[in-house]
């Protein structure tokens, strides 16, 4: 049955989920305005990145003693990496200068802002796309995103440009497929050099989107193919490819543009992707250069390389559990990562010590489990080849992103936190919006809303009633 809101008796749940998406900034807004300073992961670190951005548009040399406060216990600072938030909310904050005299407000209300915006953007697409509220409909069930949404971070920025990927791939009428549909090459460009901005900002983005990426690779590659195999022999659609192409060179320019910066400052980039995939396949510590040696420089002994090179036991607990003998298996049947992940996903506050009631995750994972199965046997019990691809392909993007933080908490440093795992949202909205008519309009009702009801409990009666306790 198509989730569509055009009949009389479906107008309650679309102006109900309106009603929602607008107070959820809301409620991100309260965190924003109430919560003290320094109360959430890292915060006092990311902030201090956005104000270095507040006046400069360079990235710092490395070892200038003018942003040495924003350098944790691991010797790096956020101002090292190629993330592009801490430029566009530093600039936030200097707009706001004049009218908001706490540069912390500020640099919080970017955030605020937006997930505003993206309410915004998607009351507007509603208006001609009955069930373009989808995507975003999957903002509502978790308060870990509201929260995400309330302070100062580098996670917020990164997931509201993965709803409105999503949004462009699943919207028949988006820019991007009138210009993948058009026949001239030249035709609805705009809409390429759009996707093409969104992939590269992405890419200079928090890394644990990279699975994001590959998932839309993949759902591209299915839904809009520029090689099909007919007959054992490959048609190349050239004017597809072309597009795709374009595309292309828009992110690397993004990616590029950005690493050059690095260059022209310091000689050299620390371009995250790259440390991602020596995780895998070497050790991304093996190559000196200026950071490294300023980061052994100043990390705490627990956290220099050099104590995880000659001394393990010495390093935090916490540090390199493979290196320090602990299986992959540990990391679920000791470590519980599963079991922490997934409480912080569904909301857990402060720096990871502010819990809700044990029945409130009770009964969330009731509902995930029950809706993860619904969907699962939507996609692989319906008679239609295209919904069964596409159910693998957001299964797979989904597990790739759950083993990647899992893998990285076993490698380098445990941290099961929820918010790596924001990338399934863009992802299962995507999924939901390209089956609608497979999915019952009850069974999203009552994920939606039964979610939507106990984020709403957790996020008052815990986060913003014991965030500053």
């Amino acid at each position: 049955m198509k989730f569509a809101f055009s009949n009389f008796a479906a107008v309650a749940p679309k102006t109900l989920l309106k009603i929602c998406l607008l107070a959820a900034p809301v409620l991100a807004a309260a965190m924003a305005l109430t919560a003290d300073y320094n109360r959430h992961p890292d915060e006092i670190h990311h902030f201090e990145a956005t104000r270095y951005y507040a006046n400069h548009f360079l990235p710092p040399e490395i070892g200038d003693p003018n942003v040495r406060n924003s350098y944790s216990v691991y010797g790096v600072s956020y101002l090292n990496y190629h993330w592009i938030e801490y430029l566009l909310a530093g600039k936030f904050v200097f707009l706001l200068s004049p009218f908001v005299s706490d540069e912390l407000l500020a640099a919080r209300f970017f955030n605020v802002f937006l997930f505003a915006g993206l309410t915004v953007f998607f009351l507007y697409q509603s208006k001609t796309d009955d069930d373009a509220l989808l995507v975003p409909a999957f903002l509502l069930v978790t308060p870990q995103v509201w929260y995400v949404f309330g302070y100062v971070n580098n996670d917020a920025f990164a997931l509201f440009v993965a709803i409105i990927t999503a949004s462009e791939i699943a919207r028949p009428r988006s820019l991007l497929n009138r210009f993948l549909q058009a026949d001239k090459f030249s035709a609805n460009l705009a809409g390429g050099l759009v996707f093409g901005l969104l992939i590269g900002l992405l890419l200079i983005c928090k890394t644990n989107y990279y699975a994001f990426l590959v998932f839309v690779a993949l759902w591209l590659s299915y839904e809009s193919p520029a090689i099909k195999i007919s007959q054992f022999k490959p048609e190349i659609n050239f004017n597809c490819l072309r597009k795709y192409a374009f595309v292309f060179l828009v992110a690397a320019s993004v990616l590029g543009f950005r690493c050059a910066l690095d260059f022209y400052v310091n000689g050299e980039t620390n371009f995250v992707g790259l440390s991602y995939v020596h995780y895998f396949f070497g050790n991304f510590e093996a190559k000196q250069n200026r950071l490294l040696a300023y980061q052994e420089e100043i990390a705490e002994p627990p956290y220099k390389l050099s104590t995880a090179e000659n001394d393990l036991t010495k390093t935090d607990a916490a540090l390199k559990l493979k290196a320090k003998g602990a299986s992959y298996a540990e990391m679920f049947t000791k470590w519980r990562w599963h079991e922490f992940s997934f409480k912080s996903f569904v909301g857990v506050y402060g720096y990871m010590n502010i819990f809700s009631p044990n029945v409130y995750y009770r009964l969330m994972t009731i509902l995930y489990v029950a809706f993860g199965l619904y969907l699962a046997a939507v996609g692989f019990f319906k008679t239609s080849s295209e919904t069964v691809w596409q159910t693998a392909i957001a299964a797979a993007g989904c597990l790739m992103t759950v083993f990647i933080s899992s893998y990285l908490s076993w490698t380098y440093a445990f941290q099961a936190q929820g918010r790596y795992l924001f990338p399934v949202i863009g992802m299962i909205g995507l999924f939901v919006y390209s089956n609608r008519r497979h999915v019952h309009n009850t069974a999203l009702a009552v994920f939606i809303g039964g979610a939507f009801l106990l984020s709403v409990y957790s996020f008052v009666f815990t986060a913003l009633a014991k965030i500053n306790h």
